[in-house]
């Protein structure tokens, strides 16, 4: 059966998101609607990338909510309409995958996950790192190492912080959280410690580089690094056991390599898609979308690997992060 997908939102990620779709099986993945504020921007997406001429172009948001062709809609909108957006789409009788952050603060996920739950609709956060192929020898793997013990995860998105992010944990920081969340099997840490520099902008106080400690009972902990600074830093997870480390070297977030425990290395490579991505390997955002058709011809409102209660864990971690970094300092 086909999932018939309606795009709200038509920015880089959205157009990377269509990309990715269209090296899905065609038989199983059809995009059918494009809906932007703008009409006009909605109507370059299909062109440029050609996506036919039966697609319905909107120039509002709420038309592709509307659209009873559309059974889920991929939200690639600013964090702050996605609650409005989420629970729109589920009063429309749709299933969602939202781009991350889910939402701005813990308040506005539990809000989401209240209106999934009341209209039994498919439900997921867009933390597309989870379903690349390498992350299955991820999760496998952190089995095989004994107790976890330390991770240790840095990721720096160049000039980030300098190029008008309006927070650099809400912008990037769910990346290692996830990471070391699957490490830790989702144990709710002990203690959340968040260090590190900030700004101004627009004349308020933010987050512009940031270290997280996390710190779990019997003497484990993470460190997790989010830099936004014009640097070159690598992009590496490593993941410490009382039986052996695993590690992915660089692009942890969107891997297509990561070291095991006995040193092999194990690689997957991405396919092509038809015109260039906006950022680095967003082939694999179609690992997301095969996910979600496959809970959803299951009759699932979740997916194990990325579950409403992930979003609010990760949600009150970033929280909890943002309030220390931001808090004046006595």
């Amino acid at each position: 059966m086909q999932l018939k997908w309606g795009i709200v939102g038509t920015g880089r990620i959205s157009h990377d998101f269509c990309l990715a779709l269209l090296t899905c099986n065609a038989h199983e993945h059809k995009i059918v609607a494009v809906g932007s504020r703008d009409k006009s921007q909605a109507e370059k997406l299909v062109q440029e990338l050609k996506l036919g001429d039966d697609i319905s172009i909107y120039g509002s948001q709420d038309e592709v909510l509307q659209d009873t062709k559309v059974d889920i809609v991929y939200i690639g909108t600013i964090e702050q309409v996605h609650r409005d957006l989420c629970i729109k789409a589920f009063n429309h009788n749709k299933h969602v995958l939202c781009e991350k952050p889910l939402a701005m603060n813990t308040s506005e996920v539990q809000e989401i996950i209240e209106a999934a739950k009341k209209t039994n609709k498919f439900m997921m956060e867009a933390i597309w790192s989870r379903f690349f192929p390498i992350y299955n020898y991820f999760r496998d793997a952190v089995k095989q190492i004994g107790i976890v013990t330390f991770v240790e995860c840095t990721f720096c998105v160049r000039g980030l912080a300098t190029g008008g992010c309006w927070s650099l944990l809400m912008g990037i920081g769910c990346y290692p959280i996830q990471a070391a969340l699957i490490a830790f099997n989702h144990e709710e840490p002990e203690s959340i410690i968040a260090t590190g520099h900030t700004r101004e902008l627009n004349g308020e106080l933010t987050d512009r580089m940031i270290t997280i400690t996390l710190l779990f009972k019997n003497n484990r902990m993470a460190v997790l690094n989010c830099i936004g600074e014009d640097i070159e830093a690598i992009n590496s997870l490593k993941i410490h056991g009382t039986e052996g480390v695993i590690s992915m070297p660089t692009h942890f977030w969107c891997p297509t390599k990561m070291t095991l425990p006995n040193d092999h290395i194990v690689e997957h490579h991405l396919p092509q898609t038809i015109k260039p991505t906006n950022y680095t390997n967003s082939a694999g955002l179609r690992y997301e979308a095969i996910a979600c058709r496959d809970e959803i011809m299951n009759g699932k409102t979740e997916h194990p690997f990325m579950t409403l209660e992930h979003s609010l864990q990760i949600a009150r971690i970033i929280e909890e992060a943002r309030k220390q970094m931001l808090t004046p300092k006595q």
